[in-house]
């Protein structure tokens, strides 16, 4: 006869989950990883992580559900394969994030899963996180048996690699645990290291958020620095580099929910994008991961992926955004990216008029910030023959 335990984890799997396992509540050794993070200020502006409230419910889960003695850890797989077309016309977008929220997605799966804790575990106290609140998901999960941290410190799994998204159910219950790997099985493996363009993964298992593309197209406000644009690419929300060349990702499963899968957008181009208004923004990604960025960040995002395109195609919407733009990180950052088509853009192309003219509005601009990046800007301009000696820079 199956234990409560057993039951759990085959719903979990039944309701779309790939993997499921069960953590006993006691400290946790993840929690010294995260206090010396957290000490070398690799935490970036995400300041709440650090606050005394947040830290102490990530020590001690009893904080969040009083009497918690389990934790139901729940792995969701999101798709693994990637959209050429999607990828040109959008701009790279990490895959968890394509489609629609999984915090949506996860919510009827959760609510399932703790209906059937209460059927077998009458009385029982619940409560469920996706990325939502103060609990060291990783840890948890590694307590689980579900995986165990790489080296660029995501949770890898044997059987379905790294696409996947994490969740828990708190139990005020003491459940049959499982046990945790016997080992890691990165081994002498730093193809992630090695992959991340910006050098975030500074030593095996300790990333700087930042200078994580990740936190910089999504919780980073303001400026992206300036010597981590061209490393950025065209990922214009979150990055899967360092999982791409991860070996164990050979056996990612697909996603079984369909609402994982990418949304086409159709019509819309990185371009198009970069003129959207937030009333615009808002309708466009509702319900979508995308949010998170919100319209100035992502619009900022757009001007670097369009920058490092290099495309001169991109020079009137670039232009009218260093113009128009309300958001001065917006202006500054399209002519940033007027710059960098500049250099590469033939003396002889016809759209030097258009970006000679942007460069030369800038240089009044109200924000001290654009005006700067029109300088720069204007230098390369003025090397290329293409900027008069009163011009900016």
């Amino acid at each position: 006869m199956s234990t409560p335990s057993q039951r759990i984890k085959a719903r979990a799997l039944e309701l779309g989950f790939a993997g499921a396992g069960i953590a006993q509540v006691a400290p946790l050794e993840a929690h010294a990883r995260y206090e010396a993070w957290l000490g070398s200020g690799h935490h970036g502006g995400m300041a709440w992580l650090a606050s005394e409230r947040q830290r102490n419910r990530r020590r001690d889960p009893a904080l969040i559900l009083p009497g918690v003695r389990s934790v139901v850890c729940v792995a969701l797989a999101h798709e693994p394969e990637i959209d050429a077309d999607h990828v040109e016309r959008l701009g790279r977008v990490a895959r968890y994030a394509v489609g629609e929220d999984y915090h949506r997605v996860m919510r009827g799966k959760l609510v399932g899963l703790e209906i059937e804790i209460a059927r077998l575990l009458p009385g029982a106290r619940t409560l469920w996180y996706t990325d939502t609140g103060a609990i060291l998901e990783r840890g948890w999960a590694e307590r689980a048996g579900l995986g165990w941290i790489g080296k660029h410190s995501g949770l890898l799994s044997t059987d379905f690699g790294s696409w996947f998204l994490l969740a828990e159910v708190l139990v005020d219950r003491e459940l049959e645990p499982d046990a945790p790997l016997a080992r890691e099985h990165c081994g002498t493996c730093t193809r992630c290291i090695e992959a991340c363009p910006t050098r975030a993964i500074i030593a095996p298992y300790r990333v700087d958020a930042r200078r994580c593309i990740s936190y910089l197209t999504i919780e980073h406000r303001g400026p992206i620095p300036r010597e981590l644009r061209a490393s950025i690419g065209d990922w214009v929300f979150g990055c899967d580099l360092c999982q791409e060349v991860c070996p164990w990702n050979r056996f990612a499963a697909p996603a079984r929910d369909a609402r994982l899968h990418a949304r086409t957008l159709e019509g819309w181009t990185l371009e198009r994008l970069l003129a959207i208004d937030d009333p615009g923004f808002a309708v466009l990604f509702a319900g979508s991961p995308i949010r998170r960025a919100q319209r100035n960040g992502l619009a900022r995002n757009v001007c670097v992926a369009l920058g490092n395109r290099g495309r001169a195609s991109s020079i009137p919407a670039l232009a009218r955004a260093a113009a128009e733009d309300a958001d001065s990180v917006v202006r500054a950052h399209a002519l940033w990216a007027l710059g960098e088509i500049a250099r590469r853009l033939p003396i002889e192309a016809a759209e030097w008029p258009l970006l000679t003219r942007a460069v030369e509005q800038a240089a009044n601009d109200p924000s001290s910030e654009v005006r700067e990046e029109a300088v720069l800007a204007g230098s390369f301009m003025r090397r290329a023959g293409r900027l008069g000696a009163a011009g900016p820079g």
